[in-house]
């Protein structure tokens, strides 16, 4: 049934994705006296290392094989770069079943749409949270993909994002649309007008010292957001229990949203030294005791302040706030 099918797949998807076994594809020779024989097809070969890079997913995906006594097609997952929320996309392929049997009766969402030469239609998934679309290539065949994400319509944008590209993959599909990596690949040197910027500069020591941190900040990377990104942190001065340390990050290809927690609206903005900041109180889901301020320098750079105060909440954002102008004002004009 799907229902069981589904269940697989979302079992699937806790293995961490290991890799995808490769499959031959193609029409097989039927043996004489055993009747035809079902064509064998990779899920996992709809996607290729590019069309998954510039749509934002690892390039190693799960294959999940088709299970005709359960009516579960052949399908493939792959788990998204995106860090700010975890994104499984799966992309399905049947030769042998029919949509009406797969879905028995799942309630239509949308009205179909026209994507890479196909008419895709949106169901009620079976797990909440993602964006499932399926089109019929036979009265014994379809594809479908779907995309896990926290937003619904976000959810949806994603999968008719994906699904040009799958068609291409599918017999009488249109040629793909070019697309290009949403994030740079490691090694790739970093442009704009943070491309140089060290975060330890960014607060002097009599600075720090003034915001009660200690003088010098320890300068590190994080590959998490992207391979470019660096961070400057100045401990705290008053033991474990009470002010977080102060952290400047700077996302020489970051835009504000990808920042983990910045992806809402901010309570707040704060002018200095003629810039906007945008200030994230409770950053993070930490229960009030983060906070956060972030600053777009353009449209794919910017730069994320991160205190918290951990026996006071309401002050959690008295150290940002305080540093937001001395952070502005060491920035390069």
């Amino acid at each position: 049934m799907r229902f069981k099918g589904a269940a697989i797949a979302v079992a699937a998807v806790a293995m961490l994705l290991a890799g995808c076994t490769q499959q031959v594809s193609g029409v097989a020779s039927p043996v004489p006296g055993q009747g035809p024989v079902t064509p064998v097809v990779d899920p996992c070969t709809l996607l290729d290392a590019q069309q998954l890079a510039g749509l934002g997913y690892k390039p190693k995906g799960k294959l999940v094989k088709a299970r005709k006594e359960q009516r579960a097609p052949a399908m493939c997952l792959w788990t998204g770069t995106d860090t700010e929320h975890t994104v499984i996309m799966s992309v399905g392929w049947s030769v042998d079943l029919s949509l009406d049997d797969y879905l028995q009766g799942a309630i239509k969402k949308a009205d179909p749409v026209q994507l890479g030469g196909f008419a895709w239609t949106r169901y009620a998934a079976f797990m909440g949270g993602s964006c499932d679309l399926y089109t019929t290539l036979s009265p014994k065949s379809f594809a479908f993909v779907s995309v896990s994400y926290p937003d619904d319509a976000q959810a949806c944008e994603r999968s008719k994002k994906v699904v040009p590209q799958v068609a291409a993959h599918l017999p009488g599909g249109q040629p793909a649309p070019s697309i290009t990596p949403s994030t740079p690949p490691e090694g790739t040197a970093p442009t704009g007008p943070l491309a140089s910027v060290n975060p330890c500069q960014l607060l002097k020591p009599e600075q720090a010292e003034q915001l009660k941190m200690v003088a010098k900040g320890e300068l590190d990377s994080s590959k998490v957001i992207s391979p470019n990104v660096t961070y400057c942190l100045w401990k705290d001065t008053d033991g474990d229990g009470g002010q977080k340390p102060f952290e400047v990050w700077v996302g020489p290809d970051v835009p504000l949203k990808r920042w983990p927690g910045m992806d809402v609206a901010p309570t707040e903005q704060i002018d200095a030294n003629g810039r906007k900041w945008s200030l994230f109180p409770n950053f993070n889901d930490s229960g009030g005791v983060i906070c956060a301020a972030g600053l777009a320098v353009s449209d794919t750079a910017s730069i994320q302040i991160v205190s918290g105060q951990l026996a006071d909440p309401a002050k959690a954002c008295d150290v940002i706030k305080a540093g937001i102008p001395l952070v502005s004002g060491n920035l390069p004009g």
